[in-house]
């Protein structure tokens, strides 16, 4: 649509040209709402799942008006190294297209990292946001980024931004979370002197990504894994675990096992990290096992699979693992173990459901990934629903594992869902049809059609 056209703002035209060659033409709610906003000079809290847009949101209002006049004229805040080389990449592909040089977005990890030449662009974590201000000249500072600001303003970094709780600062920020509740809000308006508030959760969800809980009956995680990904087989899989001990312990077994896997948490070299992120994204590579520091930080676009190895301490954390799958839209699965007799995985499983998360449920047994009956409910289903839904699960992998080619290509997954469409569409005709017989109806009444199944008027 026009209106929601990156051309149709009052973004420079040069720059919505670039967003177009790298395949940007219209903007996402985040970005429809928060752009206009901060062409004018305005603070900003911008709230949006993980994967909704929300690096363009601030990047286009700071690469529009960009001039080379030796000063440091945004600086951009964020918790993760990963994430920096992410935003990174994006902006420094943008002002490449407007010919700028590739020292115009400069990400400083360190001290080392300081150079003599002024970059237009800094990228920095909290923690140096002092030393950057006396070692580059910011009198022309115009925009402040405080990316992922849940975790920068409330984890132990709020010291480091208290200079930007100043008055003078009031029009140059932007805040932006994916996951902030109410009492977090008023600390951030009141801190950071913000009036504009957007929030796109509830016009945002995506529907995209279905929802898994696997109960493992299997003493090793990584016995579960393998029997997961061998009967499954998706095509990109980002497998989390919560601790860095377990997921070097989880490593070692699916190594043993000759799983081909790569891996990265937090305390990589940055580098390295890098690395890892560009041999995942090759054809080759399908297996990513990860610490939640890539939940908020690794953007990979062909992801499909997202398993949760073991539910995180803060649930808001598997809210941003599913986020890397289904990314704009595109298909996704995200899928949970719950061990045998795990207390803490049922609480916790309990607690989603009630947050308004549906999944079904299947049961990891014997090396063999099957259907549970019925979708994961805290209630009793009558016997006669779940006979019904057993012969629709029934019908389902029957059709699943006809289709499933032995070679995995990466349209598998919507050649997959057709066939399983069908099925349920075929099914629920045939409920319809024996309802209307039940009811004392005439079965010719229903006009079967292979697309739209509806009932006909009595003549």
């Amino acid at each position: 649509m026009q209106e929601l056209s990156f051309k149709s703002t009052a973004l420079n035209s040069v720059l919505t040209s670039a967003l177009e060659k790298e395949g940007f033409v219209n903007r996402s709610p985040i970005q429809a709402k928060v752009i206009p906003l901060r062409l004018k000079g305005k603070n900003v809290l911008g709230i949006a799942p993980t994967g909704t847009g929300k690096t363009l949101s601030y990047l286009c209002p700071i690469l529009s008006d960009r001039k080379d006049d030796g000063h440091v004229q945004a600086i951009i805040l964020s918790p993760t190294v990963a994430l920096l080389s992410q935003i990174k990449e994006v902006a420094s592909r943008l002002l490449n297209d407007r010919g700028f040089s590739k020292g115009a977005v400069k990400a400083i990890y360190d001290e080392k990292d300081f150079t003599k030449s002024c970059p237009l662009i800094v990228l920095i974590t909290p923690s140096l946001y002092p030393k950057v201000t006396s070692h580059y000249p910011v009198n022309e500072l115009k925009r402040i980024v405080i990316d992922e600001g849940d975790r920068i303003a409330f984890d132990g970094f709020a010291d480091c931004l208290a200079s930007l709780s100043k008055p003078k600062e009031k029009g140059r920020i932007s805040f932006f979370s994916a996951s902030v509740n109410e009492q977090d809000v008023t600390r951030v308006k009141r801190a950071f002197h913000i009036l504009n508030v957007v929030d796109v959760r509830k016009e945002i969800t995506n529907k995209s990504v279905s929802h898994h809980r696997i109960d493992i009956r299997t003493s090793s995680k990584a016995d579960a894994l393998k029997c997961f990904l061998d009967q499954k087989k998706p095509y990109k899989t980002i497998a989390f675990v919560s601790s860095k001990e377990e997921l070097y312990k989880v490593a070692e077994e699916l190594k043993n096992r000759n799983v081909h896997f790569l891996f990265v948490h937090g305390a990589l070299d940055k580098r390295v990290i890098k690395q890892t992120r560009d041999k995942f994204r090759k054809d080759g590579e399908h297996l990513l096992l990860a610490s939640d520091y890539v939940s908020r930080g690794i953007d990979i676009p062909q992801v499909d699979t997202i398993v949760s190895v073991d539910l995180p301490y803060d649930l808001d954390y598997y809210f941003h693992r599913a986020g890397r799958a289904g990314r704009f839209d595109a298909p996704g699965d995200s899928y949970f173990f719950v061990s045998d007799g795990d207390e803490d995985g049922l609480q916790k499983a309990k607690d989603l459901n009630k947050r308004g998360l549906s999944f079904d449920t299947l049961i990891l047994s014997n090396g063999v990934l099957r259907n549970s009956r019925g979708n994961y409910q805290f209630k009793n289903r009558g016997k006669k629903d779940r006979a019904e839904n057993e012969k629709l699960q029934k019908k389902i992998r029957h059709v699943v594992n006809k289709t499933k080619s032995k070679k995995v290509k990466p349209n598998y997954k919507k050649k997959v869902q057709r066939a399983v469409d069908l099925v349920k569409l075929k099914h629920r005709k045939k409920v319809i049809l024996t309802n209307i017989i039940k009811s004392g109806g005439n079965a010719t009444d229903f006009h079967r059609d292979d697309e739209n199944p509806r009932k006909r008027k009595s003549k």
